[in-house]
Formats: structure tokens, C-alpha cells, sequence
């Protein structure tokens, strides 16, 4: 009977081990494989659990209760470490854990995981059961067995003993260890801590029912003043601590003494400086109603602050004051205006014309510009009135026989006109400061005219509406200097003059080039603003149509004249930053010499007859920048040759 119970038990183990090792042949061939495949339709758990052990290498200790069956569906080849993923979600989905050991993980379902003790424990302390005794010393025994009772397996026992604080816990050793540690946690003293806080101004008495009365003291908290030391003890959590300490620094504050100044400025605006004087303050308190303390007057007469603050701020204001006070830097400005154009011109033609009856019957006539017509010729001429032929060459002739004739006329003319204009306009100016220059003609514009019409076709009183603007060169110039000596400009620039030509509608026509822009550069450096190079012709040709195309008389039917206009224009600009008085002084002795070379070469020569040519040297020696200021207003000429002689200048010694 043994004998067959033992074949029967043999024999279904070998079927076990078969029906596993061929579900292990159809996932995993070999170790060496990579990748696995995996198909399981209605699979057992367990037999589950063995696939993954064989897979990954890993041991398991299965829970009794653990049964169930399991499909998965992979249709590409997963690797093991997808294996065991797969395998935890298996667990999930079955409500199932594993709780990690150090030689075997343990699979148990997840209402009794919290019941087991951590693995690390299991290879120090063994699986024993056994009896021991925790006290409890800080906190109340019925706290800590509230929390310890759920985290019991079932067949552990706990017991309490209140009058000594102990409690009794009968469990595997692993579970002790557990259950030991987390009491030593739940067990730390909650005793309050108790800090003084020390008042430097403030009355601690005074202090205290200031803050009772802000009830910001929690249950179990307390506060009080001691007024020999001049503090406030306070015991409680470290979060009510650290507010009554704030609360304290912010109320300990001295009382604050009013105090007044007087700064005469330098440089800087009274009333600029004093509005921004007064923004910082409010952007400092963040309140600016807290500007109520402190008083700013401006007094424009002596640029003067008149300053009132708080005694711990006043020394602050005075400083910011003095630094923003500073000596502001300027910019020498110099700006090349170069225009040149040249207009060529060209004109040949011929006309002529037979008379009959002193009239035109016949002939060639052109309307050319700058030219007369043969009618108007032939008029003037028949009239006994000078014709003016045009400027160039002109050949003409008129033979009359009685009422009868012919006449005409050939002219030629080539000119070229060509205009160089150099402008070195300069001027300084302050950092962030405009400044603007101009050297224009102001020409008056008529812009209407108005007449009162009475009884009689004669107007009266009538009058004209006359604008007056500036012709010629102005520049504005903004320049702001940065911290490395970079000069960033807004410029406006405007060249204009007039063209002596007049529109259809009435008055001259004038020529305008206007720059604007926004220019970053280096001091000392030259940069170009704008640049025209303009190149335009035309030609005005007319003729006889077929006789003006036959050769070598073809000319007597056609006239023509050309016209070729080239234009440039270049606007350069060299900001110099001036930082100190001796900078100013070289730049103007530089400025002044090249203005004294200038002088002398566009005075004109004096041949030593009468009237004589006066001195007309700008006064410098290259030395005393004084000399421009003293000389001139006694003409040396006319105190020497006078009698009695003039006084001398006055001198100061």
C-alpha cells in the first residue's frame, strides 16, 4: 500500500515537472536566449510563478492561498527583465504583493503583506516566537496600542499594564524587531521648549498685550513678560516661536527722532533730483503713505535740497543725494555735410520758314527748352524788336522781297554747371541733453492773400499771408554716454536750399534732405549717417518726320538737346566724449587752431593800396584762449594813425 501511494505521488510530480519544463521550453529555449516568447491561455498561477522563477533567477515562497489562473498574450519576443514586469502586474491584477527576502522573495496576498516582517530582518533574527516587554515613557500607552494593533498578524498577542507604563507583545521575532523600533519613534518627549526673546527698545509688558491682542496663540502654547530682564518667554512650537519673534523685530524698533539738512547741489536739478529722491524712498518702504516721514523741498533760486527725515535715514538720503550729484559728462558733436552736383547741358538745332504775305507758309520750327520759336523770331524780327536767341551759338538770317521771304536761324549751346557744398557743422552738449544747431536763411513763403472787393472791379485792401521758415543746415543732436565710452545718438538732420525755379501754382521751389536715426558709437570714431549718388540724363528730341532721317541734310529737319545731372551727397558724424576740464581745454585749443589756419587762408590779400584790407585773422595764438574775448573792440588801425591818440585798453594787472 506504501509502495503505491509512493508511485502514485512520484508520478504526478513527474507530470508537474514535465507540463512546467515544456512551458518553460516554449518561453524560454535556452538561457542564452535574448528574447522570450510569451502565450499563456488560462494558465495556472502557480505554474505562472515557476516560469518567471526559472526566467529571471529569482526564488519565491508562495502563499497556501494562492491559486487562480492567468493569460497573457505577447505577440513579439519580450526580454526578462518585460517578463517580470508582466509578472508584477499578474500579481496586481490578483490581488497579490511580494514581499522582498534576502535569499527568497515572498508572494502573499496584500491584506496580510503588512502582517510579515522585512526580509532583512528575517536572515539576523530567524522566524522564533517569543514574549517580550516595551516600555513606554513619553506618551500615553492607549496612543501607542492604537497604532500598533492593526499592523498585529492575528496570532499575535498584546497586552498593556497602564500603572507602569509597559507593553506586553507576544509575535514571531521579526515582527518584534518591527514593532519595537516604531515604539522607540512613537515614544520621544513632548515636553515644549521654552526661548526668551530680549526687547532693545520696546517695553516687554507693553509688547505682550500688544500681541494678546492679536490672538495668535495656539492651545498648549504660552507667553509671558518677565520684567526684570525686559523679555518675553515664550514656550510652544517652534512655528509659534518663530512668528512672535517675528512679530518682535518688527514692533522692537526705536523711537524715531526727526533731523534736518541742508545740501546745495552741484550739478543736478533740485527739482529733478527731489522727485527721484522721493520715488526710491517709497520703493524702499514699499508703502507710500511711509513717505509721510520723510520731507523733500526743491529751492530753485540756489539749487538747493531742504531734507527732512527720520534721524536713522538722514545720513542715507544725503548720501544718495551726494552720489547722484555728480559732475555729467559732455559730447563734442561733429557732423561733415559734403555736396557736390554737376548739371551738363547740350542744345543744337535748326529752323526755318518761307514767308508769304509776312506770314509763315512753310518751314521747320522746335519748342526746345531755353530756345525762342521761329515765330516768335520771325515776329520780333518783322517788328523791328531784338529777338534773344538763347545762350550758346546762334546764325540767322531773313531775306524779304516786299511781303515775301525766308529766314531761319542755327544754334548750338553745351554748358555745365557744378556745385561743391562742405559743411562742419559742430556743437556740445551735455549727457541726455538735446542740443540743435542751425545755420539757415529764414525766406519768407506766401501761403495766401486775401482783397476786400467793393463798388468797383479794383480790390481793397488786399493783403497777403507770409511763412517764414529756415533754409539751409540744422541739426539736432541727443546723445546719451554709456559706461564704455560708447556714445548712443538720436539725430535729426536737415540740408535744404533753394533751387531758383518756381512751381505752377506759385513760389520758389526748394530742395530738401532730411536724415533721422538712432546711431551707437565709439568715442572718437567717425561713422557715415546717409550717402546719395545720383546719376540721371535726358533728351528732348524733335524732327521731321522722314526728312529728319535722310542723310547729311537730314540735320536742317531735327533738333535736339541733352541733359546729364550727377549728385552726391555724404553726412558723417564723430561724437568726443568730455570728461574733464582738461579735455575741454585740448579739444577747444585743437578747434580754435584749425578755425585760426581757416581764417587765413579765405582772407583776402592786401596789395598795400588804399583803402587798405584789415586784419581779418581769427585772434589766436595758439596759447591764450582769453585773446578771442579781449581783441577787437578797438581797432588797432584807428587807435594808432588818430590825433590826439585814442586810450589804451584797459588792463588789469
Amino acid at each position: 500500500m506504501r509502495y503505491t501511494r509512493f508511485v502514485t505521488v512520484l508520478a504526478a510530480a513527474w507530470i508537474c515537472t514535465v507540463t512546467a519544463l515544456a512551458a518553460v521550453a516554449v518561453l524560454v529555449p535556452a538561457q542564452a536566449r535574448a528574447q522570450v516568447a510569451l502565450d499563456l491561455r488560462d494558465a495556472d498561477l502557480q505554474r505562472f510563478v515557476e516560469i518567471v522563477s526559472e526566467t529571471t533567477g529569482r526564488s519565491f515562497i508562495l502563499d497556501p492561498q494562492i491559486n487562480g489562473t492567468v493569460t497573457v498574450l505577447a505577440p513579439n519576443e519580450v526580454p526578462p527583465e518585460a517578463i517580470y514586469e508582466i509578472f508584477l502586474n499578474v500579481l496586481e491584477l490578483n490581488r497579490l504583493t511580494i514581499v522582498e527576502g534576502v535569499g527568497a522573495d515572498r508572494i502573499v496576498p496584500i491584506g496580510i503583506a503588512r502582517e510579515l516582517a522585512p526580509g532583512q530582518l528575517a536572515g539576523l533574527s530567524g522566524g522564533g516566537y517569543e514574549t517580550r516587554v516595551l516600555p513606554v515613557v513619553n506618551v500615553p500607552l492607549e496612543e501607542v496600542t492604537e497604532v500598533i494593533r492593526p499592523l498585529l498578524p492575528q496570532e499575535a498577542v498584546l497586552s498593556t499594564v497602564p500603572g507602569a507604563g509597559l507593553l506586553i507583545l507576544s509575535d514571531r521575532r521579526e515582527n518584534q524587531l518591527r514593532i519595537a523600533a516604531l515604539v522607540r519613534r512613537l515614544d520621544q518627549p513632548r515636553s515644549q521648549p521654552i526661548e526668551t526673546i530680549r526687547m532693545r527698545h520696546a517695553n516687554a509688558a507693553e509688547l505682550l498685550q500688544v500681541i494678546q491682542s492679536l490672538e495668535v496663540t495656539p492651545v498648549g502654547a504660552s507667553l509671558s513678560a518677565d520684567r526684570r530682564v525686559n523679555a518675553l518667554v515664550v514656550a510652544g512650537p517652534r512655528q509659534f516661536r518663530d512668528r512672535i519673534r517675528d512679530i518682535v523685530i518688527e514692533l522692537d524698533q526705536p523711537q524715531r527722532s526727526m533731523a534736518t539738512r541742508v545740501v546745495e547741489l552741484s550739478y543736478a536739478n533740485a527739482a529733478s533730483l527731489a522727485e527721484v529722491v522721493r520715488a526710491s524712498f517709497v520703493a524702499q518702504n514699499g508703502d507710500e503713505a511711509a513717505t509721510g516721514s520723510v520731507n523733500i523741498v526743491a529751492e530753485p533760486r540756489s539749487n538747493t535740497l531742504l531734507i527732512t527725515a527720520p534721524q536713522d535715514q538722514i545720513h542715507s538720503i544725503v548720501l544718495s543725494v551726494r552720489a547722484l550729484d555728480r559732475r555729467p559728462k559732455q559730447v563734442l558733436i561733429e557732423a561733415v555735410i559734403f555736396e557736390m552736383s554737376v548739371e551738363n547741358f547740350s542744345d543744337l538745332s535748326v529752323q526755318f520758314g518761307v514767308l508769304l504775305d509776312e506770314a509763315i507758309a512753310g518751314g521747320v520750327q522746335f519748342s526746345l527748352q531755353g530756345r525762342p520759336t521761329l515765330t516768335s523770331a520771325v515776329s520780333g524780327a518783322l517788328s523791328g524788336n531784338v529777338v534773344d536767341p538763347g545762350n550758346g551759338g546762334t546764325i540767322g538770317a531773313i531775306k524779304r522781297d516786299g511781303d515775301n521771304g525766308i529766314g531761319g536761324f542755327l544754334t548750338a549751346v553745351a554748358s555745365k554747371n557744378s556745385t561743391k557744398l562742405l559743411s562742419t557743422p559742430s556743437i556740445m552738449t551735455l549727457n541726455n541733453q538735446e542740443a540743435e544747431i542751425v545755420v539757415a536763411q529764414n525766406v519768407p513763403f506766401v501761403t495766401g492773400s486775401f482783397a476786400t472787393v467793393g463798388d468797383s472791379a479794383v480790390p481793397q485792401t488786399p493783403f497777403q499771408t507770409i511763412e517764414r521758415q529756415d533754409v539751409g543746415l540744422t541739426l539736432q543732436v541727443t546723445p546719451q554716454i554709456t559706461a564704455e565710452r560708447t556714445v548712443l545718438m538720436a539725430v535729426k538732420q536737415e540740408v535744404s536750399n533753394l533751387t531758383n525755379s518756381s512751381s505752377q501754382a506759385g513760389g520758389e521751389i526748394t530742395a530738401k534732405r532730411t536724415l533721422s536715426t538712432n546711431v551707437l558709437v565709439r568715442d572718437g570714431n567717425v561713422i557715415m549717417l546717409g550717402g546719395l549718388l545720383e546719376d540721371g540724363s535726358g533728351t528732348v528730341s524733335q524732327k521731321v518726320p522722314g526728312l529728319g532721317d535722310m542723310p547729311v541734310i537730314g540735320g536742317l529737319f531735327r533738333g535736339k538737346n541733352a541733359s546729364k545731372n550727377q549728385r552726391v551727397l555724404l553726412v558723417l558724424l564723430r561724437p568726443r566724449v568730455i570728461g574733464s576740464d582738461a579735455e575741454a581745454k585740448r579739444i577747444t585749443r585743437e578747434v580754435t587752431r584749425e578755425a585760426k589756419r581757416a581764417s587765413k587762408v579765405i582772407r583776402p590779400k592786401d596789395d598795400g593800396r588804399f583803402p587798405r584790407t584789415p586784419n581779418t585773422d581769427f585772434p589766436f595764438d595758439g596759447a591764450d584762449l582769453n585773446q578771442p574775448f579781449d581783441a577787437g573792440f578797438v581797432d588797432s588801425i584807428a587807435q594808432s594813425r588818430a590825433f590826439p591818440a585814442l586810450p589804451s585798453r584797459l588792463e588789469f594787472k
